[in-house]
């Protein structure tokens, strides 16, 4: 019934929009979809709470077939995330919708309400054709948000990219559902999966590797991932938080409700997922930390993140798979952590990218500078955004991310050389994914907040719209709140992937141990000393730990972590140095101040500073052969002298350099090979007809 009412807000708020007028009509568009967005997220919650699923409608259709949808909990999870997205997304949507004449503000909210709708119908669909249909309704929902600026050229190539790597994706996707489909004899999902242990092992595999790198395309893995940098880099500056936040779990949603059922009974595929999927936050990263435009760098950081998560969830079907389920909730429960967090606080950092955008004209990091004086509120909460997605302790970032590096080195417990050979490289490369985010997290507000301006954009930055900073408050309060209740999050998490792999990791650890923690047996708190468990005990819970896995015998070993004692500890020593410092200022009369020596330096210049190009120079050199960067050269002269020189790089995307536009070249040759049978004589078009009727005769006659 609340979709029902989500549904009809969802279709009644553009309409209110295409009202003459600038603020009521903007204002009630806004308050409808809100409202519709609430109204999801309810629903979501009662899903999950539901822990089973639910019939929600039923068609059956000509030709097409069973349109089916259902309410499940991990689909309300993703309904609830989404809902979420939007909802603290839709103040600076409506904001930038009045910079729009009434009829192209009603169709940007409804290709913006069009976009949830379709995503909430994918996550509840059952069949073949909702999953499909509700597919293609979002990727042309996000095409026209790419595509909405469509008097300018970048973002019309953005869409069109988009639109053809999305198209081929889903073909891919299609090709590997009608194939189970056929094999099961059902185009049911939940009757497909059932059916998946009866099916061969080459027809999941060919089914599972469709699948997974066609719907990948959303999720940004490789090599389907250089749409990401150009749709952001042209897209409405208010959808890249929508694009992001929310649109990426479409890819994972379909690896959860396709792959992982195959490859519990197809351990390749799971560490095909594995691998791919840490191979993909490692380039992320690497092209993130060269990017001097915020948008393109926050969504190369958006493959990173994706690719984080697809290691959970690969990492995760593995264990399961080789027969240790709880070993696999562990991680699954990792990957399903990482997607939520970045859905938090990679919105928070789009929002911050937009209202920059909107105060100085300009998401150039080397044309900022200086930010966290003209825009303070704005600049903490990016800082803290920043802090959460370099994985720094407290926030939630780190959560995900050690608890997944963590559930890696179980791998200990497959005696199969090739699984641990790679698990322990696929650790290594996220180990290091996680070095080069921390450099190119502190590189992005360093560049953007701090310093001094370095164009007339950034000194004459105008004051940031409330419509971007309450957003990234509520956010970062977010990210702060799901580091440290980790322990809320981890549970209802294992609830969710036990219908996946078997087996709910938290239930299966110590009885009680996030709901009663002084009936945690005294074995288990004398392995949890040596990690400092009990320091604090008289006012702190045990619960404040994170167990993620320990052995069946008596005195178990345990891996944990807790952020909640981290935050304490932060506290406490920021609270000894702002002692020290009150002390020091009372006593300024006994220090002896003295003028540094400048070295005649007398004021530092904005030329003169680090900027993102600078900052990321060492990483450029570094991986030179990886990057393979094309110099254009541009030379002034007056008669012969040189005026000036200078060179720009341009950096192709590893995955276009090598899969994407070899394919474009084979695809021109072949092209240009058909091209020449359009030109002849009339006897070689006979010729070609006399021998393809030719051919069938002797077919004909072959056949019985």
């Amino acid at each position: 019934m609340l979709y029902i009412i989500a549904f009809l807000l969802f279709a009644a708020s553009p309409i209110l929009a295409f009202i003459p007028g600038r603020r009521m009509p903007a204002l009630c568009a806004w308050a409808l979809s809100t409202t519709a967005c609430i109204l999801a997220g309810i629903q979501g919650v009662m899903a999950i709470a539901a822990a089973h699923s639910q019939q929600l409608i039923s068609l059956q259709l000509p030709i097409i077939g069973p349109l089916n949808f259902v309410q499940t909990p991990l689909g309300g999870l993703l309904i609830l995330i989404s809902a979420s997205v939007f909802a603290v997304a839709l103040p600076f949507v409506t904001h930038d919708a009045n910079l729009y004449p009434s009829a192209r503000r009603g169709l940007f909210l409804a290709i913006v309400m069009l976009s949830l709708a379709s995503m909430i119908g994918f996550f509840s669909a059952a069949s073949i054709a909702a999953f499909i249909f509700c597919w293609e309704l979002a990727a042309l929902a996000i095409w026209g948000l790419i595509t909405f600026e469509t008097r300018q050229s970048k973002p019309v190539a953005a869409g069109l990219l988009t639109l053809a790597l999305s198209e081929l994706g889903s073909l891919a996707g299609l090709v590997s559902l009608l194939l189970l489909a056929a094999a099961a004899g059902s185009p049911q999902l939940e009757e497909i999966a059932g059916a998946i242990p009866k099916m061969s092992p080459t027809l999941l595999m060919v089914a599972g590797l469709l699948a997974f790198f066609g719907f990948g395309m959303k999720a940004g893995i490789i090599p389907l991932n250089v749409w990401l940098p150009a749709a952001h880099g042209t897209a409405p500056r208010s959808t890249s938080p929508i694009l992001s936040g929310a649109t990426l779990n479409l890819g994972l949603y379909a690896f959860l409700r396709i792959d992982a059922p195959i490859a519990l009974h197809l351990p390749q595929l799971g560490l095909i997922i594995l691998s791919s999927g840490a191979l993909t936050a490692l380039i992320g990263i690497i092209y993130a930390l060269v990017e001097k435009d915020m948008k393109r760098l926050l969504a190369q950081s958006s493959v990173e993140n994706m690719g984080i998560a697809t290691a959970g969830i690969g990492a995760g079907l593995t264990f399961a798979a080789y027969g240790h389920p709880l070993l696999g909730g562990a991680s699954m429960v990792a990957g399903l952590y990482h997607m939520i967090n970045h859905s938090t606080f990679k919105t928070l950092l789009f929002l911050g990218a937009g209202g920059i955008d909107a105060s100085t004209g300009t998401h150039n990091l080397d044309e900022l500078g200086g930010l966290m004086k003209r825009l303070p509120a704005l600049g903490t909460f990016f800082l803290l955004g920043a802090f959460a997605i370099a994985a720094l302790p407290p926030f939630n970032g780190f959560v995900s991310e050690w608890l997944l590096l963590e559930s890696l080195l179980r791998v200990v417990e497959i005696p199969d050389i090739p699984v641990r050979i790679t698990f322990a490289l696929s650790g290594a490369l996220l180990a290091l994914t996680s070095g080069l985010a921390l450099t190119c997290f502190i590189m992005l507000p360093g560049s953007a907040l701090m310093g001094l301006p370095r164009s007339t954009h950034a000194s004459a930055a105008r004051k940031a719209p409330l419509t971007v900073v309450i957003p990234m408050g509520l956010l970062a309060l977010l990210a702060l709140l799901l580091g440290l209740a980790a322990t809320l999050m981890v549970p209802v998490l294992s609830r969710l992937a036990a219908p996946l792999l078997g087996a709910n990791p938290t239930a299966s650890l110590v009885p009680n141990f996030f709901h009663v923690p002084s009936q945690v047996p005294l074995a288990v708190r004398q392995a949890l000393d040596p990690i400092g468990a009990n320091l604090g005990a008289t006012f702190l819970p045990l619960r404040s730990l994170v167990l993620m896995h320990l052995n069946q015998g008596s005195a178990p070993v345990v891996y944990a972590m807790s952020t909640l004692l981290t935050f304490l500890v932060l506290i406490l020593m920021l609270g000894t140095v702002w002692v020290l410092a009150r002390g020091l200022r009372r006593r300024k009369r006994q220090i002896i101040r003295n003028t540094l020596w400048d070295a005649g330096l007398t004021r530092l210049r904005p030329e003169m500073t680090y900027t993102a190009t600078t900052f990321a120079a060492p990483v450029r050199t570094v991986f030179q052969g990886f990057f393979h960067p094309l110099t254009e050269e541009t030379e002034e002269r007056q008669g012969a002298f040189v005026l000036s020189r200078s060179y720009h790089q341009i950096i192709t995307n590893i995955s276009e350099r090598l899969v994407i536009q070899p394919l474009i070249q084979t695809a021109m040759r072949i092209a240009a090979l058909l091209a020449k049978m359009h030109k002849g004589r009339v006897n070689t078009y006979a010729s070609y007809i006399l021998v393809a009727l030719v051919l069938v005769l002797i077919i004909v006659a072959g056949s019985p």
